[in-house]
């Protein structure tokens, strides 16, 4: 019978490895506010200092904190789970969060803790663990917990637990400028928070440096009759049911700035698109279709929520960092239809103001279908303005507008005006918001171009063009304006 060897893991080869595990900065503080979300938190304080003496980055709770023995297990990578049931507010998976999550961004992490109130502190130091080849951890002393960053604020909670991030070795190897660095790091995972944690808003109050993050909402869901929602389905696998409700924002460039401020003004819309994933309501991943859509154009406007309970963590193979999952094939199917509805509707919405463009009878531009897949967009000669002009001058002033109109037309900046609709800018080139006076005293110059006996004509025909028709209701109006001194 074979026997069984105990054998000591190199602890430094292991940690380094932990490491590495592919966290950022900003999804590395992310999970350690899972742990306060679990902890049944009301309130988390996020306080940073890159010019204190010692540098710091801490995160405090409300939550219920830790005794002795619980401290001492959330301190071990791996800690033990056991009793650790699924429910909405539990964030966690392998016991490595806490762990993995401070290691991949410094070399030094504090866990202080108040039950009972009473408030305990170990430290989680790297250089002390490389040195012994061990993992040694730090009890700290009363005197040294009252010496630790932010602690007084810890002490003013019945209960809570404060994170204490130091030693960052990886800003201070690649940064040029540390301040600067650590300064950039901390606001983008101020974004990223607001936007992962954005369906705990009105549970749980989340400050930076005492001021509360911002509100985030990527479905518009209060930008009634302009955003659309879709059916709502549930597929149940396992005994556990997941939920599908696809969504449709307000075409891009009608967003207004509070609609871009809830988006949280991405740089662009375009790269928005996809599925946003959550485990029990904590946001997972977003901005992709995960090989189930095609990311383009027309499909921007197109947000797919699906909601997963965490007793599916292994059917969707979330990873410890809870930042990537994949869909399982053996659902693909069941929520492609979800899929279609988001899309097709965001197709509709992106697509309207295009076809109305092409709805004009006298258009400026003319789209011309030259087959094989290519278009050519070409000034409409037929237009009043052109008309006229072409009456009034001579052969060789013809060629030259004939040259200048060709022109215009090969150097239309077709991909600057695709890209800015990708970002949602609004392109201000429209005859919308022109004054109506303007228009009349267009109308005037055009007539005045023209020979007396085809001024009626003319006259007719403009307020079919593009730009004119808002005026046809006045039409009667404009013409005993125009002609009553003939």
């Amino acid at each position: 019978m074979s026997e069984l060897v105990e054998k000591q893991f190199p602890v430094k080869s292991l940690l380094t490895g932990l490491r590495s595990i592919g966290y950022n900065f900003s999804t590395a503080v992310a999970d350690i506010i899972d742990n306060s979300i679990s902890a049944e938190a009301t309130e988390i304080n996020i306080f940073s200092d890159p010019l204190a003496d010692v540098p710091y980055f801490c995160i405090l709770d409300n939550g219920y904190g830790m005794n002795s023995k619980e401290l001492d297990n959330a301190m071990l990578p791996g800690s033990d789970r056991t009793g650790k049931e699924d429910s909405e507010l539990e964030l966690g998976r392998f016991g490595l969060g806490l762990k993995s999550a401070s290691l991949s961004q410094c070399k030094e992490f504090i866990v202080a803790s108040k039950k009972f109130g009473k408030i305990r502190a170990m430290s989680f130091d790297l250089d002390v663990i490389a040195e012994k080849n061990k993992l040694f951890l730090k009890q700290l002393t009363e005197s040294e917990i009252a010496e630790l960053p932010k602690i007084s604020e810890l002490k003013k909670y019945e209960s809570g637990t404060l994170v204490i991030w130091t030693k960052f070795d990886k800003i201070e190897e690649l940064a040029k400028n540390f301040e600067e660095s650590f300064r950039t790091a901390v606001a983008e995972s101020k974004k990223h928070v607001e936007l992962v944690f954005h369906r705990f808003y009105n549970q749980i109050e989340i400050f930076y440096n005492n001021r509360r993050i911002e509100k985030r909402d990527p479905f518009l869901l209060d930008s009634v009759g302009r955003q659309q929602t879709g059916r709502t389905s549930t597929i149940d696998v396992d005994n556990s049911v997941i939920t599908v409700i696809p969504y449709t924002l307000p075409f891009a460039n009608t967003l207004t700035a509070e609609e871009k401020a809830l988006l949280g003004h991405p740089k662009s819309i375009y790269d928005e698109q996809g599925f946003y994933l959550y485990r029990n309501k904590r946001l997972i991943s977003w901005g992709s279709w995960m090989r189930m859509g095609i990311r383009s154009e027309l499909n921007k406007l197109a947000r797919i929520q699906v909601d997963i309970p965490s007793t599916l963590d292994s059917v969707w193979t979330l990873d410890v960092k809870k930042s990537s999952a994949k869909i399982p094939d053996k659902i693909k199917e069941r929520i492609r239809m979800s899929i279609e509805d988001s899309i097709s509707r965001s197709k509709r919405t992106t697509k309207f103001p295009g076809a109305k463009e092409q709805s004009v009878e006298c258009k400026v531009w003319q789209r011309i279908n030259e087959h094989e897949g290519k278009i050519k967009y070409q000034i409409n000669r037929e237009i009043p303005a052109l008309i006229a002009l072409n009456e009034a001058l001579g052969e060789n002033e013809k060629r030259l507008l004939e040259i200048a109109l060709s022109q215009i037309e090969c150097y239309l900046p077709k991909y600057s005006i695709t890209n800015d609709n990708m970002d949602a800018l609004n392109i201000i080139n429209s005859g919308d918001g022109v004054d109506e006076e303007r228009l009349i005293e267009e109308i005037r110059q055009i007539l005045l171009m023209c020979s007396p006996d085809d001024r009626d004509r003319m006259f007719d025909s403009i307020f079919m063009a593009e730009g004119y028709q808002k005026l046809f209701s006045k039409k009667e109006i404009i013409h005993r304006r125009l002609f009553e001194n003939e």
